[in-house]
């Protein structure tokens, strides 16, 4: 029996790849509809004494490094602890008792915090855990006796009449926990969830480029082509940009420069150095990038979305005049990653063969 055509497998990885892609997009749509509660509704905002989406928590146990959930949030009663899912990953519980077991968090000035009692712990889903898996992770929760609550709620956005809103809801399951009294606490316990239009959370949607401590790789290539790559060009490359759409050569990048990201202004959680490094790798495989390894660099072939041309073999019509940068960069990856992958570079036995380095791969990020 043949298997399935050259265009279905193009098709196949692009779906995956866009659902991936929108369903991160959406995780930062709820940090965004989160921070305007906490900012622009007066009750909460009162009660608020410390916001932070970029925490880091003090480790416990032998762990050495710290935690870096979603959020902190510290009211004036209790602290809340923020991590957001797409789905369930059976590492989840491990996150969620590490987080719970931290005993303080780091300040601005590298001071740490101790924990208060009256503490909680918030874990989001796009899609919620089934009851079984929500039976191993409150068993695993209640084996530790905590003495405070983890919360699972849903979040979801959703389309009406009125427009967009990102809608917030508790989970109903028996043995879900209840944040401490406050009106944050108040919205997130109702049972009947609370929504967040989109129109008043897209002032605060700009400030997130991700979430604390992960980016999907194709949401940091669309991300670094269209804010970032720009931060990069000399004076004279931008005129040449701005008249023509396109460089006449190549934007040539060291690692030197990979490590050193320019973030854009009033952005608060940026890609890191790791995150424009997995960009690269990726806008390599769509063909938009090219890695030059004798000379441990890239070259970025930068021009304007309209000068960008899908494959032949695109899984999105080539003629759409209209067709949004990140279907392109996505199509352009399908077609490339099952036509023309890069793989890595393949293990010799023979010791002559070995000390042929490869070419064509991403090996100078492997310090």
């Amino acid at each position: 029996m043949a298997g399935p055509s050259v265009q279905d497998r193009i098709r196949a990885e692009f779906s995956v790849l866009q659902k991936e892609y929108s369903a991160f997009d959406r995780t930062l749509d709820a940090l965004a509809a989160l921070r305007t509660i906490l900012y622009d509704v007066e009750e909460i905002k009162q009660e608020t004494r410390l916001i932070d989406f970029r925490p880091r928590l003090t480790a416990a146990d032998l762990d050495v490094e710290v935690y870096t959930p979603d959020g902190l949030i510290v009211l004036d009663g209790a602290d809340f602890v923020l991590e957001l899912k797409t789905s369930w990953n059976d590492k989840d519980i491990n996150q969620i008792i590490k987080y719970a077991k931290s005993p303080s968090y780091v300040l601005s000035d590298d001071r740490t915090q101790p924990f208060r009692s009256a503490r909680c712990v918030l874990l989001g889903y796009q899609n919620p855990p089934g009851e079984q898996n929500l039976e191993k992770l409150f068993d695993s929760w209640k084996l530790r006796n905590f003495g405070f609550p983890l919360v699972v709620f849903r979040y979801s956005l959703e389309q009406g009449s009125e427009g967009d809103r990102m809608y917030f809801s508790r989970v109903p399951y028996g043995r879900n926990g209840e944040c401490p009294s406050s009106h944050l606490g108040k919205a997130l316990n109702s049972p009947r969830g609370f929504p967040v239009s989109a129109e008043s959370f897209k002032a605060h949607r700009l400030k997130f480029h991700k979430a604390n401590d992960q980016v999907i790789a194709s949401y940091a290539a669309v991300l670094w082509w269209t804010r970032y790559a720009g931060h990069y060009l000399s004076e004279e490359q931008k005129s040449e940009m701005a008249e023509r759409g396109r460089l006449t050569s190549p934007l040539i990048l060291t690692i030197d420069q990979i490590d050193s990201v320019p973030t854009p202004p009033d952005v608060e959680v940026p890609l890191g150095s790791r995150d424009v490094r997995r960009a690269l790798e990726f806008l390599r495989q769509a063909r938009l990038v090219d890695l030059k390894a004798r000379h441990k660099v890239f070259e970025v072939e930068l021009k304007e979305d309209r000068y960008i041309r899908l494959p032949q073999e695109s899984p999105v019509p080539r003629t759409g005049s209209q067709i949004d940068i990140s279907t392109k960069i996505l199509a352009r990856w399908a077609s490339h990653k099952v036509k023309k992958p890069i793989g890595k570079p393949k293990k010799s036995k023979t010791r002559s063969a070995r000390r042929v380095r490869d070419r064509q791969t991403g090996w100078l990020f492997d310090r």
